[in-house]
C-alpha cells in the first residue's frame, strides 16, 4: 500500500489498531487512540483525548504515528490534513515519511521469576518475571484488565543492578489462578537495558552448564 507521496503505509495498519501519537516537538508526550480506517493515502484516527490543545499549541501540523507489531514498534511522519471536531471526532493523517521500523523484536529470552514492580497509569503492582530480554519482559500479575499499549514502567533488581525501565504493553492473557500475564515492549534505545543483557548472557551461559553436566 503507497501513499500518493511515495510513502508505503506499513501492511500492520488496520482498522481498530491501538496507535500511539507524538505531537510536534513533544517528545516526552504520548496520546493514545485507535485507527478508525486506512486508506491508500491516508489514515484515520479517533481524536487522541487531549491532543488537539496539543496540536494547536504547537503550531504545526506534524505527528509521529507509532504501533506494536510482530517485528517490533513501528513510527511514521505524518501531516494532520482534516481535524473533525463534530460528533465524531476524528483525524485524517497523510504519510510523509515511510514507517521505520524503530524497535525490533528479536531479543533472546530466558525463563527467570523476578520480583518486580509494575507502575502501570499511576498504579504499582506488584509481580514477578515469567521470562526476560533486553526487549521487554512477560510478567505476571494479579488478574486485571490492562489496556493495549498502556505506557508503564518496570522497576526491579536485576543482576544486583536496580533499573526502572519505561515501556508499552504489547499485549495480555489470562493465567491461572487468577492472574494475568503481561507482555511489556521496552521503549527503543531504554538506557538501562545493560543490566538485563547482562542477566540473559549469565543464564544462558548457567543453562548451557547444567546441560554440559548433564550430558
Amino acid at each position: 500500500m503507497t501513499s500518493v507521496g511515495g510513502h508505503p503505509l506499513a501492511q500492520t495498519l488496520t482498522p481498530n489498531a491501538p496507535v500511539l501519537i507524538r505531537v510536534g516537538n513533544q517528545h516526552d508526550r504520548e496520546y493514545t487512540s485507535r485507527i478508525e480506517d486506512v486508506e491508500t493515502d491516508a489514515i484515520t484516527i479517533n481524536s487522541p483525548a487531549g491532543a488537539s490543545a496539543a496540536l494547536l499549541a504547537s503550531g504545526s501540523r506534524e505527528v509521529d504515528l507509532s504501533w506494536l507489531s510482530p517485528r517490533g514498534r513501528y513510527e511514521q511522519r505524518c501531516v494532520v490534513v482534516e481535524h473533525a471536531a463534530g460528533g465524531q471526532k476524528q483525524w485524517r493523517l497523510r504519510p510523509v515519511r515511510r514507517a521505520v521500523l524503530i524497535q525490533r523484536r528479536r531479543y533472546v529470552r530466558v525463563a527467570a521469576q523476578v520480583p518486580v514492580q509494575v507502575v502501570v497509569e499511576g498504579l504499582e503492582v506488584p509481580g514477578l518475571t515469567v521470562d526476560v530480554s533486553e526487549g521487554g519482559f512477560r510478567v505476571r500479575l494479579a488478574r486485571q484488565v490492562i489496556p493495549e499499549l498502556a505506557y508503564t514502567t518496570v522497576i526491579t533488581k536485576i543482576g544486583g543492578v536496580q533499573v526502572a525501565v519505561s515501556g508499552y504493553v504489547l499485549r495480555t492473557s489470562d493465567a491461572s489462578p487468577d492472574r494475568t500475564d503481561a507482555v511489556i515492549a521496552f521503549d527503543a534505545g531504554t538506557g538501562e537495558v545493560e543490566a538485563i543483557r547482562r542477566f540473559v548472557l549469565n543464564a544462558q551461559l548457567r543453562a548451557r552448564a547444567a546441560r554440559a553436566t548433564r550430558d
